[in-house]
């Protein structure tokens, strides 16, 4: 079959409008080898698995890859994975994190491009917009009864759940036990809270590691959770809330109550945001004030507003969640695999879970996994001695009331002792995992003190005297903003922007006595890490956090959306368009961030920036006609099938192959990166402690041929925040071609291409897969990319712009990786996604195919090779026979 091997696109329709992206082989139905072909690297370690929530084969936890080659420590053994699954929350971070790293250098998978327009990131911008209780504000127009109905109901557990109301977290909690009871919560004790979560995550390992399948209905039955559900940690549900005849106990109300607080807008730590996924350390390991949207206890005088109320907070959401997601598991093993005649769950219930749940409590359930996969729980009544930074500020702040204190507990006016969220100390679990994990991505992005970090964590671990890390993990650690350095990310949590997300670090200069540094180190060696980008920015934060002189030499404002120099190198995130155009060149990649031997250069003097942090200004590309593929459903098989649109003739298909010569005659070599840094025309202050912004970076160039006696320059301004994406493998079938060799006209008037001589070839592969005709493309050359008019897609209406999306533009930039600097620079300064289509990897009729499958323009050929069994001199359109 001359189309087996060519991958064929697609979008699966999912829950909730939701679709996904899918690459199959329908031709190959029975060929298990070609449904395992990717366009993505491998993940490097275990524990970077972390980053994602879809299905994946399993990494042992001795095998890591370094740089590009896998390697094994000891054997290829994985221990300690589930016997079973749990619920299935049909919950997924988008993008696909597993998509995240493409084949090619600095590029994204097929996956990750088509759902980035879809990100979390741009769905879910910030909490909920608040607003006053809505039934409340119509008191003044309703009758008297009936205003008086409606205050004894606001005075009611979960009144305020779903009634309208979008509460402000922190408003609700400084307001008190009064206010929580609104949305069913009870004042938990501590003691009780923290016992209860370590029973949870026990009961939990239970039924994913025990010899025999059970849920927690088989260790406490319905009537002892309802019991201990609604006199511990929740409100009975009220009427309005049951159905007549309910028991009120029921599996299904508890489910439903658990349900209704954690879905109660505005009320919880949303980690459908990604800002709350990367932050959830915070809220466990800092105490108040912070840099970003947590309660400012200082404003607030009641006994409750401790300094560790939000940390109390975050457990009882966890709490809640554990509650919710154990429940759900048996009401499915139970109520429908087993069909128990204890419990009856119907396909109604189902749908009413389903219907209840927000996807801020499936990722709350997500949340609570993670937790209690990297920690064990218990309860101290001792608070351990704060550190002397702490002690001295303390003692600073003694004048102020209600600044953040290290007591173990506050007692009320009524005299009930309110204890401290400290109490509960957390016990990681795998932090000789993680470590592991975090030293292969310093050596995998060339970090330039890999010896001195290892010697920093060899000390603060103490060759494994897990006693010592754990009093690090149960002592508060404190915010930048307390100890008057940068305030960068004082409101700023939910900002958007291209090109910066700030974030302030925490560093110890005496590791010795401080133990772990801040809580972004707590969070990664603990293994505390939510699915989604948070992963990236995590690890790059946690070595810079435990490299003394790196923090000194660049301070703790970072932004993670840009770079920074050091030492004479730069690193670069994957989401700074820099990154992606230098990674063609000589790079170290892992992870979402790359290290390079180049320092960009101030445009005044061309002087060095190092030991700086880099914020690259740049805009959106253009949009395409439509809207974004992933909103299209089928069009996008549509527009990408191997069999094309029209007719199916054999004229009607080609076999289109790369030219003979590799690449462009004119010699390219890169010459310099040129920052335009924002501010006055006094050269820069390379030393302070803020990023330098760059209004524009240019790539520069130079071109010279054998025509020129001297090269010429060309410079390409990186303007736009495109991505690369790489090609998808195929594997071209095996075949005849048959083609007309070069030759002479034998009549006057008759092309040498009619009256050539057709020759035949037997092939264990041919060149590439047929291309329909309808697929029009055009080969450009570098050497002609600085001549070429600057594309106006966005002035051309209606059909105009229409026709300018339907030819593939092809860029051979074969021969090195400076010929492709030069082109994804080119698309940078212009504004066009790529397609990155190694020769030996896709063929040049697939490459086009998945330009027009994800709606855009270029493809980039890179490489030296050719496809195997390609024809070197064949370049015009053959007929195909199998």
């Amino acid at each position: 079959m001359i189309f087996s091997g060519a991958p064929y696109f697609l979008l699966e329709k999912g829950k909730q409008d939701q679709w996904y992206p899918h690459v199959i082989f329908p031709f190959d139905d029975h060929d298990p080898t070609i449904q395992a072909l990717w366009d993505r690297r491998a993940l490097p370690y275990s524990s970077y698995t972390l980053s994602t929530l879809h299905a994946h084969l399993p990494i042992p936890n001795d095998w890591m890859i370094e740089g590009d080659a896998p390697i094994q420590l000891d054997s290829r053994r994985q221990t300690g994975r589930p016997k079973r699954a749990s619920f299935d929350l049909g919950t997924f971070e988008v993008p696909n994190m597993l998509s995240m790293n493409g084949k090619e250098p600095g590029s994204v998978g097929f996956h990750y491009f088509l759902e980035s327009p879809v990100a979390d990131s741009v769905r879910f911008t910030g909490p909920p917009e608040v607003n006053a209780e809505a039934e409340f504000l119509r008191l003044s127009s309703l009758p008297a009864m009936e205003a008086y109905d409606l205050m004894e109901h606001r005075s009611q557990p979960y009144a305020l759940c779903a009634d309208g109301t979008v509460h402000d977290r922190k408003r609700l909690l400084l307001d008190g036990p009064s206010a929580w009871k609104k949305i069913g919560v009870r004042d938990i004790d501590m003691r009780h809270l923290v016992a209860r979560l370590q029973i949870l995550k026990d009961l939990r390992d239970e039924t994913l590691h025990g010899e025999v399948t059970k849920t927690i209905l088989d260790m406490e039955g319905i009537p002892y959770l309802g019991s201990g559900l609604f006199t511990n940690i929740l409100y009975p549900p009220p009427r309005f809330m049951t159905i007549a005849g309910e028991d009120r106990h029921s599996l299904q109300s508890q489910i439903k109550a658990l349900t209704a607080a954690l879905a109660t807008p505005g009320a919880w730590f949303d980690f459908n945001l990604p800002e709350w996924r990367l932050r959830i350390g915070q809220i466990i390991w800092e105490v108040s004030p912070h840099d970003g949207d947590f309660v400012d206890v200082s404003t607030c005088d009641k006994p409750w507003a401790g300094p560790s109320l939000e940390r109390k907070w975050f457990l009882v959401q966890m709490v809640l969640a554990a509650e919710l997601l154990l429940r759900l598991d048996a009401a499915v093993r139970v109520g429908l695999l087993r069909c128990s005649h204890d419990l009856q769950i119907s396909e109604a219930d189902i749908h009413d879970f389903e219907r209840l749940r927000t996807a801020k409590v499936n990722w709350d359930m997500v949340a609570v996994r993670r937790l209690m996969d990297s920690f064990n729980f218990n309860y101290s009544p001792i608070q351990p001695e704060p550190s002397q930074s702490a002690r001295s500020e303390s003692s600073e702040s003694s004048k102020k009331p209600h600044h953040f204190s290290f007591k173990n507990h506050r007692e009320s006016a009524s005299g009930k002792v309110l204890e401290s969220a400290w109490t509960c100390n957390l016990i990681p679990g795998h932090v000789n995992r993680q470590l592991k994990g975090l030293l292969l991505f310093a050596e995998n992005i060339g970090w330039p003190r890999i010896a001195e970090l290892k010697e920093q964590f060899q000390l603060i671990c103490q060759n494994g005297n897990s006693q010592r890390v754990n009093d690090a993990y149960n002592q508060p650690t404190q915010s930048i903003s307390s100890t008057g350095h940068s305030k960068t990310c004082k409101n700023t949590m939910y900002s958007r922007s291209l090109s910066s997300r700030p974030l302030s670090l925490r560093y110890t200069k005496d590791p010795d006595t401080s133990g772990l540094s801040g809580w972004i180190t707590r969070t990664w060696l603990a293994g505390l890490v939510l699915p989604g980008e948070s992963i990236s920015n995590i690890l790059m934060a946690t070595i810079l956090e435990n490299d003394v002189d790196a923090m000194m030499m660049l301070g703790p404002a970072a932004n993670l959306y840009g770079g920074f120099s050091y030492h004479g190198r730069s690193w670069w995130s994957q989401e700074c368009i820099v990154g992606r155009v230098l990674s063609s060149l000589d790079t170290n990649m892992c992870m979402g961030w790359l290290g390079s031997g180049l320092l960009p250069k101030d445009c005044r003097g061309l002087e060095p920036l190092d030991n700086t942090w880099f914020e690259v200004n740049v805009m959106d590309p253009p949009s395409c006609p439509g809207g974004p593929r992933i909103k299209q459903g089928k069009k996008i098989s549509v527009k990408s099938t191997p069999l094309g649109v029209g007719d199916l003739t054999s004229g009607a298909f080609s076999l289109p192959v790369d030219a003979g010569d590799c690449g462009s005659k004119t010699k390219i070599d890169f010459q310099s990166l040129v920052f335009d840094v924002k501010g006055s025309s006094q050269q820069p202050k390379i030393n302070e402690k803020h990023p330098l912004v760059a209004r524009q970076a240019t790539m520069v160039f130079s071109l010279g041929s054998s025509r020129r006696k001297s090269p010429g320059t060309v410079s390409f301004p990186l303007l736009y925040n495109v991505r690369f994406i790489s090609s998808h493998e195929c594997r071209p079938p095996g075949g005849l071609v048959l083609y007309r060799a070069p030759g002479n006209a034998t009549k006057r008037g008759s092309s040498s291409a009619s009256s050539s001589p057709i020759r035949r070839r037997h092939l264990p592969r041919l060149p590439g897969h047929p291309l329909h005709r309808s697929y029009t493309y055009k080969v450009i050359s570098l050497d002609v990319l600085p001549k070429m008019p600057e594309p106006d897609s966005r002035s051309a209406t209606g059909s105009d712009r229409a026709l300018m999306w339907q030819e593939i533009m092809v860029l051979d930039a074969r021969g090195g990786p400076e010929q492709e600097a030069f082109a994804r620079a080119w698309c940078a300064s212009v504004g066009y996604h790529a397609i990155v289509g190694r020769i030996g990897r896709t063929c040049l009729a697939c490459c086009i195919r998945e330009a027009r499958a994800v709606k855009i323009r270029v493809v980039i050929r890179v490489g030296d090779g050719t496809m195997n069994g390609s024809l070197s001199n064949v370049n015009t359109r053959p007929s195909i026979s199998s």
